[in-house]
């Protein structure tokens, strides 16, 4: 090994002292470097499985957020249709009630005509019976000639204008 220019000596030498070197920097360097990268890997392991916990629960709280919104929208348009019930409902009672009170206001209407009719027609009877008894007597009391005629025509419809007004006052002192 000497005639290729090889040292044996040299190269234990070297060994052991690569073996020494790589010993003590294995105890003080590598050991507590991997220590280091060990804990940093620990460390940041950690923060990625809290990120992961943390977007997890994110999660669960879109999810009840979500739920919830869905149940307070349900919630809602329930309320909604029950309003617009109660509304139709009263608007119904609200229509049946004014039909109700205009058919009494008819029905009343009704009444107060034919009573007012039937006054009317007592009052014109006594009116025809009055001109009628009226003519009769003036008939009774002169002789009918053609100018006695047109005279007693003449005083009736002077009369019916008299007997109108009279009729008129005192059915309004009536009233």
């Amino acid at each position: 090994m000497e005639s290729l220019g090889i040292n044996p000596q040299a190269i234990l030498i070297s060994a052991v002292g690569f073996l020494i070197l790589m010993t003590v920097l294995v105890k003080f360097a590598f050991g507590p470097l991997f220590k280091m990268l060990e804990a940093r890997q620990t460390h940041i392991q950690g923060n990625i499985d809290e990120a992961q916990a943390r977007r997890d629960e994110m999660v669960r709280l879109q999810h009840d957020y979500e739920d919830r919104l869905a149940k307070i929208e349900d919630e809602a348009r329930d309320k909604i249709q029950a309003a617009v019930r109660d509304a139709q409902a009263a608007r119904d009672e609200i229509l049946a009630k004014a039909k109700a009170d205009s058919e009494v206001i008819v029905e009343r209407a009704r009444q107060e005509i034919e009573q007012e009719k039937r006054k009317a027609l007592i009052e014109m009877r006594d009116q025809v019976a009055e001109l009628a008894i009226g003519a009769a007597s003036r008939v009774v009391k002169t002789n009918l000639d053609g100018a006695n005629h047109a005279r007693l025509i003449d005083d009736v419809i002077a009369g019916l204008g008299t007997a109108e007004s009279s009729t008129r006052l005192t059915n309004g002192s009536a009233n």
